[in-house]
């Protein structure tokens, strides 16, 4: 959660701002546009209304609303300097300034100060309706941007403390390798969407549009896969502790579509495809759905490392065989592996990326989680025809 600094505002959380309508402060000393904008705003969204800047701010403070519609012409305090103190109260909130000049002067100084963008006086309702759903739509993107932003802050500080401690245990060496492997495919998710998310926030800057939809289920992405590094934190905290009590029914269905949907971005930045076939939504294993959730990610983003350059594609089954065993298979149209490296795949540190690439754990993980689960994993592959790896789960009784 982020920590507002003494002289700003602490920004409502992602669940109190889906919870309300979305708040619109009206700071204008004339009552005629004031009330005009309540009556034009008030079935959609909150409206506070202040006849000045010095009220306006106490408003700021207490409500954290989506956006501010401020005069900039009036008595004592004026918009421009109202606008300075907003900006350093919330830097996020979107501002639209309202001007009976006109001049281009007055708007370019508002726009120096931090304004999103200015209206003049009159306005016309339909495009003031525009102009406020976009902004308010742009304050909650750069408000959940901010929290993901002090979320990775924090995790990584997390992680640089928990190595500290760790550091002078010899025989956490080996442990301490897959640590950081564990971490680097979901912090890879993290990467991938946050450009992706970049990319997009800079395509709306200015109207927002449907493709807000979009960045939303982006940010939703990043910050569902920093509570999965906070969760491999605390399972490796608890290194070495009896984890079978940890085990119960869990659906396969959801984790392999979370593992597809995670691996997604770095699917795109290859121009290959990634499918996922469920044949049986019933599948369930006995299991610590983390520990999973973790072998197949690895399978996954080990089956996107081989594949060529052009046309390729990654497959993720789910099935369930004659007695009732639960089948994943993933399966690539790759490079292969050679006969004579086949039989060292699931060996720790074997890897034939190259230590800049790969650090040769993964499938080691992946084996050691499978097996733990009272499963197998076996690898089919040839040079230059792709590779199959398939896992079979035990019956759930």
């Amino acid at each position: 959660m982020m920590i507002a600094p003494p002289d700003q505002a602490a920004p409502p959380s992602s669940a109190t701002t889906l919870r309300r309508p979305a708040r619109v402060l009206v700071i204008d000393d004339e009552r005629g546009p004031r009330e005009s904008l309540r009556i034009l705003l008030k079935n959609e969204f909150e409206v506070i209304l202040t006849d000045g800047v010095d009220p306006g701010l106490v408003a700021l403070r207490e409500k954290h609303p989506d956006l501010v519609v401020m005069d900039i012409r009036m008595p004592g305090k004026s918009g421009i300097e109202g606008l300075r103190e907003v900006r350093q109260i919330d830097p996020h909130v979107s501002v639209v300034m309202l001007t009976g000049f006109g001049t281009l002067e007055t708007a370019q100084q508002a726009i120096r100060h931090g304004a999103n963008d200015y209206i003049k006086k009159p306005f016309d309702t339909r495009d003031m309706m525009q102009v406020i759903r976009t902004y308010v739509e742009r304050t909650r993107v750069e408000r959940r941007r901010a929290r993901v932003a002090e979320d990775l802050r924090q995790l990584n500080t997390e992680l640089v403390d928990e190595l500290t401690v760790k550091e002078h245990m010899a025989t956490l060496g080996h442990a301490s390798a897959e640590f950081v492997h564990d971490l680097r495919n979901p912090l890879t998710v993290v990467h991938g969407y946050a450009q992706l998310l970049a990319e997009q926030l800079d395509g709306i800057r200015d109207q927002l549009g449907e493709a807000s939809q979009e960045a939303f289920e982006y940010l939703d992405v990043i910050e569902h896969n920093i509570q999965r590094c906070h969760e491999i934190t605390e399972m490796w905290r608890t290194l070495g502790q009896d984890r079978s009590t940890a085990f119960q029914r869990v659906a396969l269905a959801p984790i392999l579509r979370d593992v597809v949907r995670g691996v997604e971005p770095q699917a795109l930045s290859a121009n290959a495809k990634i499918r996922i076939l469920i044949e049986d939504e019933s599948c369930e294993a006995l299991a610590d759905g983390l520990q999973l959730f973790r072998a197949l990610q690895n399978l996954v983003h080990n089956a996107l490392q081989a594949l060529p350059k052009t046309d390729g594609c990654v497959e993720v089954f789910l099935r369930r065989s004659e007695d009732g065993t639960t089948l994943v298979e993933v399966r690539d149209n790759g490079c292969g592996i050679p006969g004579e490296h086949l039989g060292k795949v699931f060996e720790p540190y074997y890897t034939t990326r190259g230590t800049r690439s790969g650090t040769g754990l993964g499938l080691a993980i992946t084996k050691k989680v499978i097996e733990n689960h009272g499963g197998y994993i076996t690898v089919e592959s040839a040079a230059g025809q792709g590779t199959s790896f398939l896992v079979r789960l035990p019956v759930v009784v």
